[in-house]
Parts: C-alpha cells; structure tokens; sequence
C-alpha cells in the first residue's frame, strides 16, 4: 500500500513540468516557447498520457478525438501557466532554500512510510533522479510562495459575506431541502382487485397495514408493508404522481409497478433537520474563499500572459 500512495504521490510532483532554455540541444519537438524556455511535445505526451491510455488498443471515435483535442489545449495551457509561475517567482527573487526542499523530500518519505532506498528505487522506476524530483520539488515550493505573496493574501471572506450567504441559501421559499415521506406500500397479487382492496381500507373495514400482511408481495411484507423513510426526489416519476396531493394517513390511488397492481399509504411526513450556520460555516468560507481566490488568481495570471511573449507551435 505504501509503494501505490508514494507512486501516486511521485506521479502528482513529476507532472510538474521541467522546462528547458531555448538555448539548449532539442531532442524533441518543440509544443511552445514562453519568454525563451521551450515546453516540449515530450512533456505534453507525458501529461497526455493518463487521457490517452483510456483509448490504448483501438481507435478513436470523431468525437473522442475532439475531446481529446481539447483536453490538450487545456492542459499545454496550464503548462504555459506554471511556466510563467516559475519565470515570475525566479524574477522577484522567491528563495527556496536546500534545508526547504530536503525537508519536502523528507515530508513525502515520511508520509508514505518509506525508507529513503525504497524512496530512490521508486524514482527511478519513473525514470528520475533524486536531484531532478528535488528540482521539480524547489519549483513547486517556489510558485506556491509566490502564490501566496500575490493571490491568497489578497482574498478576505468577512463575516457578513457569509451570513449573507447562508441567508441567500437557507430561506423558505419552496428551495427548501425536499421532505422525506414515510411509505407503506402493498403490491398486489395476480387475481386480486386492488381497487377493492382500496375502498376497504378507506371505509375502514381493514387497515392498510393488515392488508398488507395479506396481500403484498413486495418489500414490508408482515411489516405493515412499511418501506421505511425515503426522499421524495429519489422516488419513480409515477409514485410521486401516486403520493400527489395525499395527507399523512392518506391512501393513494391504483398504480402500475412493474405490470402490478399497488396502493401506497403516506404515514408521515419526515422533516429534515437544517444545519445551523455554525454548522456550515467552515464550508461556506471555504467555498467563497475559494471562489475569491479563483477570481484573483484568473487576473494575476492573465496580466502575466499579457507581458510574457508566447509563441505556441
């Protein structure tokens, strides 16, 4: 188990892509050069490949072909973006020092509960040195400092953006959450007039519920034919058409379930009980947070592409 989360853990880092000056030999095809630093078809494939292995063994259709287009798009995009991250951080000086990236290094050992020889064997199966991962390693911790200087500490989530939240999604005005109902139901048996069964229990000469245990060939059979409590949105289009406009105690009309005659009795309605703000409060300023962070983060990056010299192959 160890090994699977480390692999996944080296497989997450090395995704960081290790760009080259133009300057250098090229042994590969060149995908797009950002202020001098090539970003090459090696490294797109090499992200690429997660997608592409799901179509190893046959052909494409027109369709996934375009998906998988665009898929690359998005991500030679993203590789752009950590490009330009990278150049930005170096250019305002964010340090990273050895004891920082030793101790990462360190942290993700340690997390996995693998020794330090494990550790390399893993690396090379990915066909890495340690000096490599600890570069992508300085790189990751680089952008992520200067993300912090220039967009999380940028982003406030105040009280009253909250409670404004909270009101906006809890009032009572039909968006509340669905009620749960609690049903009994019986399924009647070939040869049976259910309709007569029916207006038995609504004179009162039998209740619904020994009916049941006479009858039903369902679930709740000897039970009452009670179903338990279920959620009105996860129940078939036609019960919610048989449970329409009925009061608890209420016995619906005749309806179809699976070529069978079957009433269903709505014992009651069962409220859920709604969250208090202090319940969801971390997730609220969590998701507003986020979607503040998002924005912020969507305008440094665009400015930085404005000033940076792209050239896409």
């Amino acid at each position: 188990m160890k090994r699977v989360i480390l692999s996944a853990v080296l497989a997450v880092v090395i995704m960081i892509p290790a760009f080259s000056s133009a300057g250098e030999k090229i042994v590969d095809g060149i995908v797009a050069v950002v202020n001098g630093e090539i970003i090459t078809m090696y490294e797109l494939r090499q992200r690429m490949q997660p997608v592409l292995s799901q179509f190893k063994g046959r052909d494409m259709t027109a369709v996934e072909e375009e998906q998988v287009s665009n898929v690359r798009k998005q991500l030679l995009d993203r590789m752009i973006n950590d490009l330009i991250l990278d150049q930005e951080a170096e250019r305002r000086g964010v340090s990273v020092s050895a004891e920082d990236v030793n101790n990462e290094v360190k942290s993700i050992m340690e997390n996995s509960n693998i020794s330090k020889e494990e550790f390399e064997k893993q690396l090379k199966l990915q066909k890495m040195t340690l000096e490599e991962f600890k570069e992508k390693i300085k790189s990751k911790i680089r952008k992520h400092r200067l993300l912090n200087y220039k967009v999380k500490n940028k982003v406030v989530v105040t009280e009253e953006e909250m409670m404004r939240y909270w009101n906006s999604t809890s009032s009572d005005k039909g968006s509340a959450q669905p009620k749960k109902l609690h049903l009994k139901l019986i399924l009647f048996p070939q040869g049976v007039d259910a309709s007569e069964v029916r207006s038995e229990i609504e004179s009162g000469n039998v209740t619904f519920e020994k009916a049941a245990d006479k009858y039903t060939q369902g679930p709740g059979g000897g039970q009452g034919g009670d179903l338990g409590v279920l959620a009105l949105k996860d129940l078939a289009l036609t019960w919610q058409e048989a449970l329409e406009g009925l009061k608890p105690g209420d016995v619906s009309e005749v309806f179809a379930v699976q070529d069978m005659d079957a009433i269903l009795k709505l014992d009651s309605y069962v409220e859920e009980k709604k969250a208090s703000y202090e319940d969801v409060k971390d997730k609220i300023y969590d998701k507003l947070y986020g979607e503040k962070q998002d924005a912020v983060f969507g305008d440094y990056i665009k400015k930085l592409r404005e000033s940076a010299v792209i050239e896409i192959k």
